[in-house]
């Protein structure tokens, strides 16, 4: 059988929500991210495509003839999947289901699940890898980290990190030919992208680059710890933050270049339905998890300084 071509799931939702509501902003607060990333997504939906799916007059959005004939197509399927998911088998109950941002989970919940392990042997952790929400109604998921705003109707949300943005690199990469003193310099190494190009152009702009439009070139990842993977092996410089990072600045791997950093608007959230917060299983993830996120913010102010080193201007 033919593989099948299919466009990017994330944006898909971004589509099948902003339809459905007949608005971004309804959409955005479903899917507990920005206005700017359901529209993104969807821009990048129509690209793909190369069509339109919405009108767009102001601030009111109108399906297309196309839109219109995707919408039930896709409302469908996500209706169907959500009740496979559901139907696919209850778990045993001494089992811990973790859904979790998948760069979140491989550049900082791994490293530490020994000391879960080890305080907690008698649960079976099992990690849930998606950038998708999580519907806790339709699925036996017992509790997760999300990226967002902290906006999610069906959850309880604790914020454990808030994440700023800065450039980092492989000490590899280099060059004395091509020194970095001031940002402006960046424009002599490729710039590594995280699912948008508009991070590098706000963080420029906010150390005083004007019209930084040379920052609007480079790959372009669609996950930050892929982006990040590539910095530390030496194929340009990348945005991080403390949260993912961390392991690679300490062992040396990526320097910090700068102390300007810009604030996102997203953070990452602990969340778990209100049916789960007194599951002993869930109550014992819960003080573990925050526990280590605070453990993780002291350390990071003790880092070495290969860890944190910076070009100085």
């Amino acid at each position: 059988m033919a593989s099948r071509r299919l466009p990017s799931l994330k944006a898909l939702r971004a589509f099948e929500a902003a339809a459905r509501h007949g608005s971004f902003s309804r959409a955005a607060d479903e899917l507990g991210v920005t206005h700017a990333a359901v529209s993104h997504q969807i821009r990048a939906l129509e690209e793909e495509l190369g069509a339109g799916l919405f009108h767009r007059t102001g601030r009111a959005v109108e399906l297309t003839e196309r839109g219109a004939r995707l919408l039930p197509v896709l409302t469908a399927a996500f209706d169907q999947i959500g009740e496979g998911w559901a139907q696919a088998g209850a778990r045993d109950s001494a089992a811990l289901t973790v859904s979790v941002e998948p760069s979140f989970a491989a550049r900082w919940l791994v490293l530490r699940l020994g000391k879960f392990y080890r305080a907690h042997p008698d649960i079976e952790l099992r990690l849930l890898p998606s950038s998708e929400v999580v519907d806790f109604e339709r699925s036996d998921v017992d509790i997760g980290v999300r990226y967002g705003l902290g906006h999610w109707p069906d959850a309880i949300a604790e914020k454990l990190f808030e994440a700023t943005n800065y450039p980092v690199c492989a000490p590899s990469l280099l060059d004395p030919k091509k020194p970095i003193r001031k940002p402006e310099d960046l424009k002599n190494y490729p710039l590594l992208h995280e699912e948008t190009m508009q991070h590098w152009q706000n963080w420029l702009e906010a150390a005083g680059v004007k019209n930084p439009r040379w920052a609007a070139k480079g790959p372009l990842f669609i996950e930050a710890s892929l982006a990040l993977q590539a910095a530390a092996g030496g194929q340009g410089v990348a945005l991080a933050n403390d949260t993912l990072a961390m392991a690679d600045l300490a062992e040396g791997r990526l320097i910090r270049l700068f102390d300007i950093e810009t604030p996102d608007e997203e953070s990452y959230w602990l969340v778990y339905p209100e049916r789960s917060a007194a599951k002993p299983k869930v109550q014992a993830f819960r003080n573990w998890i925050r526990e280590e996120a605070g453990l993780a913010a002291t350390a990071m102010g003790g880092v070495t300084p290969r860890g944190r080193g910076r070009v100085q201007r």
